[in-house]
């Protein structure tokens, strides 16, 4: 170990004199560091020869390059044509002499003045600035800097890359053995028995429910559905992602992502600059980590290493990290011995010759499984010090994305350095979904039916019906997307499915099967002696998912966080086998329905089943007569609204016998957001196992007085009477209602429509339409306007006819009656990720085709960009429609990287919501430039090179693009987490 590193400092001087101040102080503190840089020995007016810093760069350790506006001064006695600077010089003599190098780009956002740049020659240097960027992008991606954390970055990168060139308190391990993999027929009998006892043990799987009556084994190959991931191309950064949905998003927003398949993540991690000799592969629970580390050791041992893009004659083995004991006693080759010894009855002898051997690919399965966030580090770096030790082996390491990552503020990462290329897995869309089922079935049925053509024909027959329902309109939900998506979830449904011939046609019954049949599993694993049924382990379970529910966006805790609220319920239960902390343990690891998310983190494996449980919790609560059934429904009534409690609601109202319906009613009735949540009364409506008019006729029976507030909740209970087809007691109130005070109410007995005055809703989807005036404006921004762009002008005059145009973009609510109506329909591509898929969040992922089918669908259409930014405007002339940007828009500074419901924000003057920020809107027009000539509405463009979109969203980080002039063109068929839409439709000019 060397008592310290230098560090060579290359930059250009004069505009980087801070920055360098910054860096000093960053290799200071990284220890044992000393930092060698040219300006620090050397006057501004003295410059050392070309020589001597290239002398000096290749002498040092590690190179740290500090990128910026400047390109820098050329050594004279260059080839013409092909001058470098003296920093582009500086890093070619590191990269030669083989050593590593750390560059630091700013981002470009940052801003900076013409006195920044080079004085002589500025626009020749600045494109020769980018080609030197473009060299060392190839060699490896540029940390983005800003001038707050330059420091920082510089001295993570640093301790990171000490920390891979040394292990604390260890020796330094033995070279790679030069002894080459040739022939060696004791060795390769060996192999050959190792390999058969590989397939014997890892070939074959269980199928949820079918484990004591399948009659024959099932190959993993057959079932094995081709996975896809998101490659994480960063150098640096950090690592944590909550799960795959935020991952791609993070990766894409950043530029850093590139999705292949799994299967061929070896070919893309040779392929980069440097190449990546190992893999990390992070997913969700159930997402197929585990089962992508045998199906690798399958094709190895079957078809060859050569197939997965790795040298020949490479021989798998598959090693869980769980079972490491001791990683700083324990080398590879005796943990290798050691695990083979165990479970596959091989001799100490074998496995010590195969590590000699080399060219082995380890399958590391399950760093998350290791509970100790401090063993899990040491294990990491362990896994690390296997490659350095054994380089002409490839590491492979699967972990949940819980595990990986920084644990709590300020400890160590639990990351695996640059040499492991990370895969993020996305879960299942497209054919994938009915390619699983119609391969489950096949093997279901051959197992259980020894008549091959009979086997044949009812899996065709069950895949096709379960495909077909799977398309049906009331389980093409959001939540449904996230069952279909996940590998596990996705073989309950089709369990449940078999086991019943159908699934259930509602949600509620389709959760309560699930957790039936994954809770019947577990009973049958334990046996008559477990001494708790499958009934009272879900009446367990239901306080602790009522518990987690507690907390916006909670979904796991620890297991001393859920003991207080389960040992309760297993009392009750009679559960005698051991405490909270062994019920959690077993149903995790032998239930499916309840998974760890991390160390010692549980919970359930689907937000659905939460939900569900949760309300099954609740609705057992509310049955009890007595003032404890009056605060569980005040309460549970508090949160009507919340996009996070709207699935509870609707859940518990499907429960019957009895029926909570009229009860949780008459608390809602109460409260304001009745009044202000009518799309969710619809929903709940139509869920209720049965409808009860009294809460809502009591609320029309009171005496309206001077509170405009109870005249709008009034107004909303009148419209949900008319829905339940209460056509006599409406007949009988109206006569009351004469002289009541709110216009609303009068309109609505007038027949007027029954919406806020001067609006309407479309009879399908229930779109609320807002009228525009008509009218002429300056369609286009100033030139002088801050942040402008090229093709916001010029200025021109628009004249506007008379419109309707949506009060909200479509939310994901509307969007699904869309799709209930029409089968054919494809499900959006985000309609899975649980940042976006909440009712009230605006429907992304959609392309314009889509978009403006949904508006026909709807009797209208898309808005055309004159009429857009006209009613943006509002009759404003301001970049903006109010100056407070927050107030009126959800972008980059404060989305928290998500959609957010519609209407949260401040309306525009003529009552439009979220015309700035959320999502960018698809609008109808081709995208081309502006006319110069005065137009009016209809005179827009019929060809061009792309779909208008406007507005902004929650995406972007710079303010300038969230202003009613800006404008982008995407193609048609593009969908994106960031875009959607809203309705228009026409109006006869008077």
């Amino acid at each position: 170990m060397k008592d310290h590193y230098l560090v060579f400092i290359s930059s250009t001087y004069l505009d980087n004199v801070a920055r360098r101040r910054v860096v000093l102080e960053a290799v200071r503190r990284a220890g044992r560091m000393v930092a060698v840089g040219m300006e620090e020995q050397f006057t501004a007016d003295e410059r050392p020869t070309v020589e001597v810093c290239r002398s000096r760069a290749a002498e040092c350790d590690v190179l740290v390059g500090i990128v910026a506006h400047r390109y820098g001064w050329e050594p004279e006695g260059q080839v013409a044509g092909e001058e470098k600077s003296i920093t582009w010089l500086e890093y070619e003599a590191a990269r030669e002499a083989g050593r590593p190098r750390l560059m630091f780009e700013i981002d470009p956002r940052v801003p900076f003045t013409l006195a920044e740049l080079d004085p002589d020659d500025c626009w020749r240097k600045q494109e020769r600035l980018q080609r030197f960027k473009a060299r060392y992008a190839k060699d490896q991606l540029p940390t983005v800097f800003r001038e707050d954390n330059l420091g920082m970055l510089v001295q993570q990168a640093l301790s990171e890359w000490r920390e891979r060139h040394e292990v604390k308190g260890e020796k330094p391990p033995p070279p790679p053995s030069s002894r080459s993999p040739g022939p060696n027929t004791s060795l390769d009998e060996q192999i050959k028995r190792y390999g058969n006892e590989a397939i014997k043990t890892h070939g074959s799987l269980d199928l949820n429910g079918f484990e004591k009556r399948l009659r024959v084994p099932i190959d993993l190959e057959e079932l094995y559905v081709p996975l896809r991931a998101t490659s994480d191309l960063r150098g640096h950064g950090r690592a944590a992602f909550s799960d795959a949905g935020d991952a791609r998003k993070q990766l894409e927003r950043a530029g850093h992502g590139r999705e292949a398949s799994l299967m061929e993540a070896f070919d893309l991690a040779t392929s980069l600059t440097p190449k990546r000799s190992g893999l990390v592969i992070l997913g969700d629970p159930g997402a197929g980590k585990t089962t992508h580390l045998r199906r690798l050791l399958i094709c190895c041992l079957k078809e060859g290493s050569e197939k997965l893009g790795l040298p020949a004659g490479m021989v798998p083995v598959f090693l869980p990290l769980r079972a490491l004991e001791d990683p700083e006693r324990e080398t590879v080759d005796q943990f290798i011995v050691r695990h083979l010894n165990k479970h596959l009855g091989l001799s100490d002898d074998f496995g010590r010759e195969l590590l000699r051997r080399g060219n082995l690919l380890l399958l590391f399965d399950g760093l998350d499984e290791v509970a100790n966030p401090g063993l899990r580090v040491k294990i990491a770096r362990w896994v690390e010090q296997v490659l350095r030790a054994h380089s002409s082996c490839r590491p492979v390491v699967t972990c949940r994305f819980a595990g990986y990552g920084e644990q709590k503020r300020g400890t160590p990462e639990v990351r695996l350095n640059a040499e492991f290329l990370e895969l993020h897995i996305q879960p299942l869309r497209d054919h994938q979904p009915e390619e699983f089922v119609r391969k489950w079935y096949r093997l279901v049925e051959s197992g259980l039916d020894l008549d091959r053509d009979t086997a044949a024909r009812r899996a065709t027959e069950r895949a096709d019906d379960l495909i077909a329902t799977l398309k049906r309109g009331d389980l093409r939900t959001a939540r449904m997307a996230e069952l279909v998506g996940n590998p596990l979830l996705l073989a309950n449904l089709c369990l449940v499915h078999r086991s019943h011939g159908r699934l259930p046609q509602d949600r509620r019954r389709l959760y309560d099967e699930c957790v039936d049949v994954l809770l019947e599993r577990w009973q049958e694993r334990q046996g008559p002696s477990v001494g708790v049924k499958a009934e009272q382990a879900k009446e367990a379970l239901q306080p602790v998912a009522k518990w987690l529910h507690r907390e916006e966006g909670r979904t796991r805790a620890t297991a001393s966080e859920l003991e207080p609220v389960l040992e309760p319920a297993l009392k009750a239960a009679r559960w005698e086998t051991g405490g909270a902390r062994e019920f959690l343990a077993r149903v995790r690891d032998e239930s499916g329905l309840l998974t760890g998310w991390g160390p010692d983190q549980f919970g359930f494996m689907h937000l659905g089943f939460q939900e569900y449980l949760a309300a099954s919790e609740l609705r057992r609560l509310a049955a009890e007569a007595g003032e404890k059934q009056g605060a569980v429904l005040a309460d549970l009534a508090g949160h009507y609204g919340e996009s996070w409690w709207q699935e509870v609601l609707l859940l518990f109202v499907a429960m019957g016998n009895p029926s909570m319906f009229g009860p949780l009613m008459r608390e809602v009735v109460k409260r304001p957001a009745f009044a202000e949540q009518r799309e969710l009364l619809g929903l709940l409506l139509e869920e209720a196992a049965k409808r009860e008019p009294g809460p809502f006729m009591d609320l029309v029976r009171q005496e309206p007085g001077r509170d405009a507030g109870l005249w709008r909740r009034q107004r909303v209970a009148l419209e949900a009477l008319r829905q339940m087809g209460e056509k006599e007691g409406l007949t009988k109130l109206a006569a009351s209602l004469r002289g009541h005070p709110s216009p609303e109410i009068q309109d609505w007995l007038r027949g007027a429509g029954g919406v806020p005055a001067g609006a309407v809703v479309t009879e399908k989807g229930g779109v609320e339409l807002v009228p525009i005036p008509g009218g002429e404006f300056l369609m286009g921004s100033p030139p002088d306007e801050e942040g402008r762009r090229g093709n916001e002008g010029p200025q021109h005059r628009v004249r506007v006819s008379p419109f309707w145009l949506g009060r909200y973009p479509v939310t994901n609510e509307q969007y699904g009656r869309f799709m209930k109506e029409n089968p054919h329909i494809e499900v959006p591509e985000f309609w899975g990720d649980r940042q976006f898929n909440q009712a009230q969040q605006p429907v992304v992922g959609v392309t314009w085709d889509e978009a403006k089918a949904f508006a026909e669908w709807t009797g209208g259409r898309l808005p055309r960009e004159a009429e857009w930014e006209y009613a943006c405007r509002a009759g404003t002339t301001a970049a903006r429609y109010d100056k407070d940007l927050n107030a009126i828009a959800w972008y980059g500074e404060n989305s928290r990287g998500r959609t957010h419901p519609v209407g949260e924000k401040k309306p525009n003057a003529w009552g439009l919501h979220d015309m700035l920020g959320n999502v960018w809107e698809w609008v109808g027009d081709w995208y081309g430039p502006y006319s110069t000539e005065p137009m009016t509405d209809t005179r827009r463009r019929d060809t061009g090179y792309g779909r208008v979109v406007r507005g902004g969203s929650w995406f972007n980080d710079d303010p300038s693009l969230v202003r009613g002039a800006v404008r982008y063109g995407d193609e048609p068929w593009l969908s994106g987490f960031y875009v959607g839409f809203r309705c228009a439709r026409g109006v006869a000019t008077p």
